[in-house]
């Protein structure tokens, strides 16, 4: 019977929410920290539809800290920040999760990761500016000694130890690493959506691995986990859509551990392969300066709509990731600051205009609130609407 009492005491003791998982994703324990914040996050998933996600999300960050020594810090597709550290109990890999808490101010969480350009009522709003209060605060350098502490405690565990883990070390690293070589030139492949060349790195990268682990089902695991979060970040960097890239890590790592020989792995890899590369959307061809035009029409054309940056993206037959990532590197500012920026510009030209009610203006220009629109265009403009109108009629 495991005994999970120094995880609800380093919960009181750091002020965190402490919930271990299963390689399932089913909670197995709870700190009573954490209760106390449910009903909070069940309102938070609900207003950003993300509940899946967010337990996809924690499974995936349970995997990362293969690759990271036992410790590693992410943020969840809520926009809170985690603590993952692994856990070998009754012989399956388990993980450890400290949080949620917030590396921002908690009103620039609630208005700018969750509230910006959601039609969200006013009602919610409220209920979430209230509720976040009981989110903890930490800088990143708390969040960096978290992790240890959360890390130290499951090595030491009553329940396993993070060395009778699958493939990690006594100091919680993995050994046995493949040629860098071999997987740069996978990566670049999948990266640029080029099936054959994928194929041939990998097939290379299977015989330096296979000669380099030898028969130890373990460590090849351990080599195939931490390739199938690099294939993944690939892809997604070459632009593939994230929602199949998510849902396809999350089967493929609790795949991974069902495996009894190394050639169902080698068959296994070889598939996955191709189907991270499939993912990817080559857009060599195209102009950067004309997805830019593009998408910048679209949302002079459709700000009041409260769009989004997916919105944009999909107009484009783009993915979120990929076109955030080639509009700022062509413009030098993200996609959502740059709808901000039209909507309060539009805004100004609205606000010296007699005939135009100010409690019109943020609907007109895609707010989703009066006192959001205050606080982006105070902040843009360094006065609030009513002063910039007084000014200017």
């Amino acid at each position: 019977m495991n005994n999970y009492s120094r995880y609800e005491d380093f919960s009181v003791a750091a002020g965190l929410g402490v919930v271990i998982l299963d390689a399932s994703g089913r909670t197995v324990f709870e700190s009573s920290v954490h209760r106390d914040l449910l009903q909070y996050l069940d309102l938070l998933y609900a207003a950003l539809d993300c509940a899946e996600a967010c337990r996809v999300a924690s499974l995936y960050g349970i995997y990362q800290t293969r690759r990271f020594g036992g410790r590693y810090v992410f943020y969840a597709p809520s926009g809170l920040v985690y603590c993952a550290s692994p856990l070998a109990a009754d012989g399956a890999f388990n993980g450890a999760l400290a949080g949620p808490f917030i590396l921002t101010d908690r009103e620039d969480f609630i208005y700018y990761d969750v509230v910006s350009f959601r039609a969200l009522p006013e009602e919610t709003i409220a209920a979430l500016v209230e509720g976040v209060k009981d989110i903890p605060c930490r800088s990143p350098r708390r969040a960096r000694a978290v992790g240890e502490l959360l890390f130290y405690i499951t090595n030491g565990s009553d329940t396993g130890t993070v060395g009778s883990g699958p493939a990690i070390g006594q100091a919680g690293v993995i050994t046995a690493p493949y040629a860098a070589g071999y997987a740069d030139a996978l990566l670049n492949a999948v990266e640029g959506g080029d099936l054959r060349a994928a194929e041939a790195a990998l097939n290379a990268m299977l015989k330096d691995m296979l000669f380099k682990c030898g028969g130890d089902l373990e460590a090849l695991r351990s080599r195939v986990v931490e390739l199938t979060v690099l294939l993944s970040r690939a892809a997604l960097a070459g632009g593939a859509d994230i929602r199949p890239i998510f849902g396809m890590n999350y089967n493929y790592l609790r795949e991974i551990d069902g495996f009894n020989s190394v050639e169902d792995i080698v068959m296994w890899l070889q598939t996955a392969a191709r189907t991270f590369t499939r993912q990817v959307f080559d857009y060599s061809g195209a102009k950067h300066a004309d997805v830019i035009y593009r998408a910048v029409d679209f949302i002079k054309r459709n700000y009041a709509a409260k769009i989004t940056i997916d919105d944009v993206a999909n107009h484009l037959f783009l993915s979120g990731s990929y076109f955030s990532r080639i509009f700022k590197e062509e413009t030098g500012q993200t996609p959502g600051a740059y709808i901000t920026n039209v909507c309060v510009e539009e805004s100004k030209k609205l606000l010296k205009k007699r005939g135009v009610e100010l409690a019109d203006v943020p609907e007109a220009v895609g707010f989703v609130s009066q006192s959001y629109f205050t606080k982006v265009f105070r902040k843009a403009v360094g006065c609030t609407p009513g002063a910039y109108r007084r000014r200017n009629l």
